[in-house]
């Protein structure tokens, strides 16, 4: 049986989204189209999954750091989880 997570996803020209997606690296890879890169985003305790075909500089601050789509989850070591609401919040601003 999959399990689901809470996730924001952010696609080049729009706003962070919230939804539900399977938790398993065919789901991300199919969601970012293409290598799989995990980046610790500015809220602790949560990461960035992006498209490591656009490799980033350094620590994403803001929204045009990152290149395509990409997912933020929270993580508990070694498993990405559901984000909290307030994870939600922040990072829906922060990525906007």
């Amino acid at each position: 049986m999959v399990k689901w997570i809470t996730v924001l996803i952010a696609e080049p020209g729009k706003d962070p989204e919230l939804r539900e997606m399977p938790n398993n690296l065919k789901a991300f890879e199919l969601t970012i189209g293409g290598y799989l890169e995990i980046v610790e985003s500015v809220r602790p305790g949560c990461s960035i999954i992006y498209n490591g075909n656009y490799p980033l500089a350094q620590k994403p601050q803001k929204r045009g750091d990152i290149e395509g789509t990409f997912i933020i989850v929270r993580v508990d070591p070694p498993d990405p989880v559901s984000l909290s609401q307030d994870d939600i919040e922040i990072l829906s601003e922060v990525y906007k």
